[in-house]
């Protein structure tokens, strides 16, 4: 069995978002989309993170009512000074027809929807680990501790945006947790700041010893 991991595939960071990637050139989210729906078809298991932050309307660096800093008081925000994917925003939400088809029908179940602080989750991985089991060496067996799929974790195909921070956090995160796994990243499904930092970040994780398809 493959699961599916879709990083952050937002408004946000799509062409025309607040951090919309600068390549590829051509937006390529359709095709994230497209190739959503044949992993539907074959049956693998589907996930999604959503970056998510909350706004910062003052100075005040309190913590709100979702445990939350607003985004410009967290380190991330001061090194990034730019407000997006805030919490209720239209630049939040994960794009059009990824969640859900036009007839409405479920390509990605609500449950395996994450919301993510920071560039990796934590997260994640326990929801991935509820569907899979894992042994002490980094194999996956055929039962699952919980109600999970009962069947083996064959490889993680991973996608999404930025290439070089949210994706590639995710597959080395994913890489420690499933030293034994085959773990693909679609470089094609991928979008980053610029060709240099897709290429840095693809070079980087194939020294993770993460396969790249796509190229």
């Amino acid at each position: 069995m493959k699961a599916v991991v879709f990083v952050d595939v937002q408004n946000d960071f799509v062409k025309g978002g607040k951090l919309a990637f600068g390549y590829p050139v051509e937006d390529n989210a359709p095709n994230i989309i497209a190739f959503a729906r044949q992993c539907r078809e074959k049956g693998y298991m589907l996930y999604a993170t959503v970056d998510t932050h909350s706004s910062t309307k003052t100075q005040d660096p309190t913590i709100n009512e979702h445990n939350e800093y607003g985004y410009l008081h967290t380190l991330e925000g001061k090194k990034l000074p730019i407000e997006h994917c805030i919490r209720g925003t239209e630049g939040h939400k994960i794009v059009n027809g990824l969640v859900k088809d036009e007839d409405r029908n479920v390509i990605i179940p609500q449950g395996h929807i994450v919301d993510k602080p920071t560039f990796g989750s934590f997260d994640l991985l326990a929801r991935i680990d509820q569907d899979f089991v894992v042994d002490s060496y980094g194999h996956t067996s055929r039962q699952s501790k919980y109600d999970g799929i009962g069947e083996k974790l064959d490889e993680i195909v991973i996608c999404g945006y930025c290439t070089s921070i949210c994706v590639a956090a995710n597959a080395i995160m994913l890489r420690a947790k499933y030293p034994n796994v085959k773990i693909t990243v679609r470089a094609d499904l991928c979008g980053d700041v610029d060709e240099e930092s897709h290429k840095a970040a693809l070079k980087v994780l194939q020294m993770q010893q993460i396969d790249i398809e796509g190229i």
